[in-house]
Protein backbone atom coordinates (compact mmCIF):
# COMPACT_ATOMS: atom_id res chain seq x y z
CA UNK A 1 0.00 0.00 0.00
CA UNK A 2 1.13 3.61 -0.85
CA UNK A 3 1.02 6.09 1.18
CA UNK A 4 0.70 10.05 0.74
CA UNK A 5 2.58 12.57 2.95
CA UNK A 6 0.00 14.95 2.94
CA UNK A 7 0.11 18.25 1.44
CA UNK A 8 1.21 19.98 5.00
CA UNK A 9 4.44 20.74 6.04
CA UNK A 10 4.07 19.22 8.96
CA UNK A 11 6.95 16.16 9.76
CA UNK A 12 4.71 12.92 8.16
CA UNK A 13 4.92 9.72 11.13
CA UNK A 14 6.22 7.62 8.60
CA UNK A 15 9.13 9.40 8.24
CA UNK A 16 9.97 7.37 11.83
CA UNK A 17 8.42 4.36 10.50
CA UNK A 18 10.60 1.62 10.09
CA UNK A 19 10.89 0.30 6.87
CA UNK A 20 9.10 3.00 4.98
CA UNK A 21 10.97 5.30 2.37
CA UNK A 22 10.40 8.07 1.03
CA UNK A 23 10.13 8.37 -2.86
CA UNK A 24 11.70 11.18 -5.00
CA UNK A 25 7.58 12.20 -5.73
CA UNK A 26 6.95 12.68 -1.69
CA UNK A 27 5.47 9.72 -1.31
CA UNK A 28 5.87 6.89 1.46
CA UNK A 29 6.23 3.46 0.68
CA UNK A 30 7.62 0.09 1.70
CA UNK A 31 11.52 -0.52 1.84
CA UNK A 32 10.68 -3.27 -0.62
CA UNK A 33 8.72 -1.17 -2.86
CA UNK A 34 10.80 1.87 -2.62
CA UNK A 35 14.16 -0.28 -3.87
CA UNK A 36 12.02 -1.54 -6.90
CA UNK A 37 11.47 2.54 -7.74
CA UNK A 38 15.12 3.46 -7.39
CA UNK A 39 17.06 4.73 -10.41
CA UNK A 40 20.88 3.77 -10.82
CA UNK A 41 22.77 6.84 -11.37
CA UNK A 42 25.57 6.19 -13.94
CA UNK A 43 28.33 8.59 -12.07
CA UNK A 44 28.18 6.07 -9.47
CA UNK A 45 30.18 3.32 -11.40
CA UNK A 46 32.90 6.00 -11.73
CA UNK A 47 32.96 6.61 -7.88
CA UNK A 48 33.06 2.59 -7.40
CA UNK A 49 36.07 2.68 -9.22
CA UNK A 50 38.35 5.01 -7.35
CA UNK A 51 36.90 3.00 -4.22
CA UNK A 52 38.57 -0.16 -6.12
CA UNK A 53 41.37 1.83 -6.47
CA UNK A 54 41.57 3.33 -2.82
CA UNK A 55 41.41 -0.39 -1.53
CA UNK A 56 44.51 -0.92 -3.20
CA UNK A 57 43.11 -3.26 -6.30
CA UNK A 58 45.35 -3.90 -9.39
CA UNK A 59 44.61 -1.63 -12.06
CA UNK A 60 44.31 -4.82 -14.35
CA UNK A 61 41.63 -5.99 -11.27
CA UNK A 62 39.68 -2.63 -11.79
CA UNK A 63 39.60 -2.11 -15.08
CA UNK A 64 38.15 -6.07 -15.64
CA UNK A 65 35.35 -5.55 -12.77
CA UNK A 66 34.45 -1.96 -14.54
CA UNK A 67 34.33 -3.31 -17.72
CA UNK A 68 31.28 -5.54 -16.50
CA UNK A 69 29.83 -2.80 -14.43
CA UNK A 70 29.49 -0.90 -16.99
CA UNK A 71 28.44 -2.91 -19.46
CA UNK A 72 25.23 -3.52 -16.96
CA UNK A 73 24.46 0.11 -16.27
CA UNK A 74 24.53 0.68 -20.27
CA UNK A 75 21.87 -2.15 -20.38
CA UNK A 76 19.57 -1.43 -17.36
CA UNK A 77 19.70 2.45 -18.96
CA UNK A 78 17.20 4.67 -17.28
CA UNK A 79 15.38 1.78 -15.65
CA UNK A 80 14.91 1.23 -12.26
CA UNK A 81 17.54 -1.39 -10.52
CA UNK A 82 15.81 -4.20 -9.23
CA UNK A 83 17.01 -8.28 -9.04
CA UNK A 84 14.87 -8.86 -11.91
CA UNK A 85 16.54 -6.65 -14.62
CA UNK A 86 20.15 -7.84 -13.41
CA UNK A 87 19.01 -11.44 -13.85
CA UNK A 88 17.60 -10.39 -17.35
CA UNK A 89 21.56 -8.87 -17.99
CA UNK A 90 23.16 -12.25 -17.00
CA UNK A 91 21.17 -14.32 -19.02
CA UNK A 92 22.19 -12.27 -21.89
CA UNK A 93 25.84 -12.54 -21.10
CA UNK A 94 25.26 -16.51 -20.67
CA UNK A 95 24.61 -16.47 -24.50
CA UNK A 96 28.09 -15.20 -25.47
CA UNK A 97 30.30 -15.90 -22.36
CA UNK A 98 31.59 -18.92 -20.49
CA UNK A 99 29.58 -19.52 -17.28
CA UNK A 100 32.93 -19.16 -15.60
CA UNK A 101 33.26 -15.38 -16.87
CA UNK A 102 30.04 -14.77 -16.15
CA UNK A 103 30.11 -15.84 -12.51
CA UNK A 104 33.64 -13.26 -12.42
CA UNK A 105 31.05 -10.45 -13.81
CA UNK A 106 28.28 -11.32 -10.93
CA UNK A 107 31.02 -11.41 -8.39
CA UNK A 108 32.09 -7.20 -9.96
CA UNK A 109 28.26 -6.51 -9.72
CA UNK A 110 27.98 -8.63 -6.07
CA UNK A 111 30.48 -6.20 -4.40
CA UNK A 112 29.07 -3.19 -6.86
CA UNK A 113 25.86 -3.39 -5.28
CA UNK A 114 27.34 -3.70 -1.66
CA UNK A 115 28.69 -0.71 -1.84
CA UNK A 116 25.40 1.16 -3.03
CA UNK A 117 23.66 -0.90 -0.26
CA UNK A 118 21.55 -2.56 -2.47
CA UNK A 119 22.35 -6.11 -1.06
CA UNK A 120 18.84 -6.52 -2.52
CA UNK A 121 20.47 -6.86 -5.40
CA UNK A 122 23.00 -9.90 -4.89
CA UNK A 123 23.02 -12.73 -7.44
CA UNK A 124 23.91 -16.01 -6.38
CA UNK A 125 26.23 -17.84 -8.79
CA UNK A 126 25.57 -19.97 -11.39
CA UNK A 127 26.52 -23.97 -10.31
CA UNK A 128 28.58 -25.56 -12.66
CA UNK A 129 30.42 -28.47 -12.35
CA UNK A 130 34.39 -28.75 -11.72
CA UNK A 131 36.22 -29.81 -15.14
CA UNK A 132 38.15 -33.20 -14.88
CA UNK A 133 40.31 -32.18 -17.89
CA UNK A 134 41.58 -28.97 -19.49
CA UNK A 135 40.81 -28.11 -22.92
CA UNK A 136 44.23 -27.66 -24.60
CA UNK A 137 42.88 -26.32 -27.70
CA UNK A 138 44.00 -22.93 -27.23
CA UNK A 139 47.73 -24.22 -25.58
CA UNK A 140 50.33 -22.27 -26.62
CA UNK A 141 53.43 -25.00 -27.82
CA UNK A 142 57.17 -24.56 -27.44
CA UNK A 143 56.71 -24.34 -31.22
CA UNK A 144 54.61 -21.69 -31.23
CA UNK A 145 57.07 -19.81 -28.92
CA UNK A 146 59.90 -20.40 -31.24
CA UNK A 147 58.03 -19.34 -34.16
CA UNK A 148 57.17 -16.12 -32.09
CA UNK A 149 60.80 -15.04 -31.02
CA UNK A 150 62.09 -15.75 -34.04
CA UNK A 151 59.25 -12.84 -35.53
CA UNK A 152 59.80 -10.64 -32.59
CA UNK A 153 61.77 -7.33 -32.68
CA UNK A 154 64.61 -7.18 -29.73
CA UNK A 155 62.05 -5.35 -27.53
CA UNK A 156 58.94 -8.09 -27.79
CA UNK A 157 61.81 -10.62 -28.10
CA UNK A 158 62.74 -9.93 -24.47
CA UNK A 159 59.49 -9.57 -22.98
CA UNK A 160 58.67 -12.91 -24.35
CA UNK A 161 61.72 -14.46 -22.81
CA UNK A 162 60.94 -12.47 -19.71
CA UNK A 163 57.75 -13.64 -19.07
CA UNK A 164 58.32 -17.26 -20.21
CA UNK A 165 61.30 -17.75 -18.52
CA UNK A 166 59.91 -16.33 -14.85
CA UNK A 167 56.22 -16.87 -14.94
CA UNK A 168 54.79 -13.11 -13.66
CA UNK A 169 51.90 -11.83 -14.77
CA UNK A 170 51.77 -9.45 -17.21
CA UNK A 171 51.16 -6.36 -14.51
CA UNK A 172 54.52 -7.60 -12.89
CA UNK A 173 56.82 -6.95 -15.71
CA UNK A 174 57.07 -3.34 -14.60
CA UNK A 175 58.92 -4.30 -11.29
CA UNK A 176 62.17 -5.66 -13.37
CA UNK A 177 64.88 -2.96 -13.26
CA UNK A 178 68.46 -2.82 -14.46
CA UNK A 179 69.40 -2.78 -10.75
CA UNK A 180 66.99 -6.05 -9.52
CA UNK A 181 67.67 -8.01 -12.83
CA UNK A 182 71.74 -7.35 -12.39
CA UNK A 183 70.81 -9.03 -8.59
CA UNK A 184 69.26 -11.84 -9.84
CA UNK A 185 66.14 -11.12 -8.43
CA UNK A 186 63.30 -9.54 -8.10
CA UNK A 187 60.51 -7.98 -5.79
CA UNK A 188 57.20 -8.03 -6.63
CA UNK A 189 54.28 -6.09 -5.03
CA UNK A 190 50.75 -7.05 -6.45
CA UNK A 191 47.32 -8.47 -5.27
CA UNK A 192 48.34 -7.12 -1.68
CA UNK A 193 51.43 -9.86 -1.70
CA UNK A 194 54.78 -9.00 -1.72
CA UNK A 195 57.40 -11.72 -3.33
CA UNK A 196 60.71 -12.41 -4.43
CA UNK A 197 61.20 -13.66 -8.48
CA UNK A 198 64.39 -15.65 -9.26
CA UNK A 199 65.92 -15.11 -12.69
CA UNK A 200 67.52 -18.19 -13.88
CA UNK A 201 71.12 -17.23 -15.99
CA UNK A 202 69.67 -17.77 -19.40
CA UNK A 203 66.95 -15.35 -19.32
CA UNK A 204 69.09 -12.70 -17.32
CA UNK A 205 71.73 -12.83 -19.77
CA UNK A 206 69.00 -11.74 -22.36
CA UNK A 207 67.42 -9.14 -20.10
CA UNK A 208 71.05 -7.50 -20.03
CA UNK A 209 71.70 -8.03 -23.43
CA UNK A 210 68.53 -6.40 -24.09
CA UNK A 211 69.49 -3.56 -22.02
CA UNK A 212 72.81 -3.10 -23.51
CA UNK A 213 71.68 -3.10 -27.15
CA UNK A 214 69.29 0.23 -25.72
CA UNK A 215 71.19 2.03 -23.98
CA UNK A 216 69.20 1.24 -20.66
CA UNK A 217 71.57 1.43 -17.49
CA UNK A 218 68.95 2.13 -14.71
CA UNK A 219 65.53 2.13 -13.64
CA UNK A 220 62.62 0.29 -15.54
CA UNK A 221 64.07 -1.72 -18.68
CA UNK A 222 60.31 -2.24 -20.50
CA UNK A 223 59.17 1.03 -20.89
CA UNK A 224 58.22 3.40 -23.91
CA UNK A 225 59.71 6.75 -25.16
CA UNK A 226 58.46 8.57 -22.14
CA UNK A 227 60.29 6.09 -19.84
CA UNK A 228 57.08 4.68 -18.67
CA UNK A 229 56.67 0.87 -17.63
CA UNK A 230 54.59 -0.97 -20.87
CA UNK A 231 51.36 -1.03 -20.52
CA UNK A 232 49.17 -4.21 -20.83
CA UNK A 233 47.19 -3.18 -23.73
CA UNK A 234 50.29 -2.34 -25.40
CA UNK A 235 52.05 -5.45 -24.47
CA UNK A 236 48.45 -7.45 -25.82
CA UNK A 237 48.13 -5.92 -28.95
CA UNK A 238 51.72 -6.36 -29.69
CA UNK A 239 51.90 -9.99 -29.11
CA UNK A 240 48.65 -10.29 -31.41
CA UNK A 241 50.52 -8.19 -33.85
CA UNK A 242 53.36 -10.56 -33.47
CA UNK A 243 51.27 -13.69 -33.57
CA UNK A 244 49.94 -12.42 -37.25
CA UNK A 245 53.70 -12.13 -38.87
CA UNK A 246 54.67 -15.36 -36.97
CA UNK A 247 51.78 -17.27 -38.27
CA UNK A 248 50.37 -18.42 -34.97
CA UNK A 249 46.80 -18.97 -33.83
CA UNK A 250 45.49 -15.62 -32.47
CA UNK A 251 43.57 -17.17 -29.85
CA UNK A 252 46.32 -18.86 -28.41
CA UNK A 253 48.48 -15.36 -27.67
CA UNK A 254 47.92 -13.50 -24.92
CA UNK A 255 50.21 -13.18 -22.19
CA UNK A 256 48.56 -15.86 -19.51
CA UNK A 257 49.57 -18.71 -21.95
CA UNK A 258 53.28 -17.64 -21.41
CA UNK A 259 52.69 -17.88 -17.54
CA UNK A 260 50.99 -21.19 -18.32
CA UNK A 261 53.66 -22.52 -20.51
CA UNK A 262 56.26 -21.41 -17.81
CA UNK A 263 54.21 -23.68 -15.13
CA UNK A 264 53.72 -26.61 -17.33
CA UNK A 265 58.10 -26.88 -18.00
CA UNK A 266 59.08 -25.63 -14.48
CA UNK A 267 57.11 -28.63 -12.93
CA UNK A 268 58.28 -31.53 -15.80
CA UNK A 269 61.66 -30.73 -14.23
CA UNK A 270 61.37 -31.66 -10.74
CA UNK A 271 57.35 -32.24 -9.99
CA UNK A 272 57.60 -29.70 -7.16
CA UNK A 273 54.08 -28.58 -6.89
CA UNK A 274 54.81 -26.63 -3.69
CA UNK A 275 57.90 -24.65 -5.58
CA UNK A 276 55.73 -24.12 -8.21
CA UNK A 277 53.05 -22.78 -6.17
CA UNK A 278 55.83 -20.22 -4.36
CA UNK A 279 57.34 -19.11 -7.92
CA UNK A 280 53.48 -18.94 -9.48
CA UNK A 281 52.94 -15.99 -5.91
CA UNK A 282 49.76 -18.35 -5.61
CA UNK A 283 48.14 -18.88 -2.12
CA UNK A 284 46.16 -21.91 -2.76
CA UNK A 285 47.79 -25.11 -3.96
CA UNK A 286 44.59 -25.58 -5.77
CA UNK A 287 44.95 -22.55 -7.81
CA UNK A 288 48.24 -24.22 -8.77
CA UNK A 289 47.07 -27.43 -9.77
CA UNK A 290 44.56 -26.01 -12.46
CA UNK A 291 47.67 -25.60 -14.38
CA UNK A 292 48.68 -29.19 -14.53
CA UNK A 293 45.34 -30.78 -15.12
CA UNK A 294 45.55 -33.46 -17.40
CA UNK A 295 44.32 -32.23 -20.93
CA UNK A 296 41.67 -33.24 -23.23
CA UNK A 297 43.95 -34.03 -26.08
CA UNK A 298 46.23 -36.48 -23.28
CA UNK A 299 43.06 -38.84 -22.07
CA UNK A 300 42.37 -39.13 -25.03
CA UNK A 301 45.71 -40.46 -26.42
CA UNK A 302 45.54 -43.02 -23.35
CA UNK A 303 41.97 -44.08 -24.08
CA UNK A 304 43.17 -44.77 -27.54
CA UNK A 305 46.07 -46.43 -26.39
CA UNK A 306 44.21 -48.88 -23.99
CA UNK A 307 41.72 -49.61 -26.70
CA UNK A 308 44.70 -50.89 -28.37
CA UNK A 309 45.52 -52.66 -26.41
CA UNK A 310 42.15 -54.36 -25.76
Amino acid sequence: MIISSGINNDVNPLEQAVGYKRLGCGLFVPGEVADEHRRLDPYMAGRYAAVLKKEGKAPATVQKYMHDIRSFVHYLGDRALSISVIREWLEVQKRSRHVNTVNNAISALNGFFRWLNRTDCRCAFFRTQKPQYRDDSRDLSRNDFDRLTDAADSRMRAVLLTLKGTGIRVSELKFFTVEAVMNGMVTVDNKGKVRTVFIDPATKTVILNYCEGHGIRKGIIFRNGMGLALSRTFIWRSLKALARRAGVELSKVFPHNLRHLFAVERYSVDHDIEALRLDLGHTLISTTQRYLMETVTAHFEKVMKAAAAG
